[in-house]
């Protein structure tokens, strides 16, 4: 099964520099719900891993956007050893 894991955090600037918090509140928002999902993960499984962000403008902000397909989960699953 794909599992795609997407999460939203709000910067109150619109300036680029003043998003990290927004952005590691998303992040963090991404690891918890694959341990919902019974993964055993940490930040460290991020690395290598293709992020998508959208940025969007709020009144007075952004929203942040970041989906994440962990590498592996793309795939098509698997029936008796073969691809279906």
């Amino acid at each position: 099964m794909i599992r795609k894991y997407t999460a939203s955090a709000e910067a109150s600037s619109r300036h680029p520099q003043d998003w990290g918090r927004a952005m590691a509140a998303a992040l963090t928002e991404l690891i918890e719900q694959r341990r919902e999902d019974g993964g055993d993960v940490s930040h460290e499984d991020l690395y290598g891993e293709d992020l998508n962000m959208v940025i969007g403008a709020i009144r007075g902000g952004v929203e942040i956007t970041l989906t994440w397909i962990p590498e592996g989960d793309d795939r098509p699953p698997e029936r008796n050893g073969f691809d279906i």
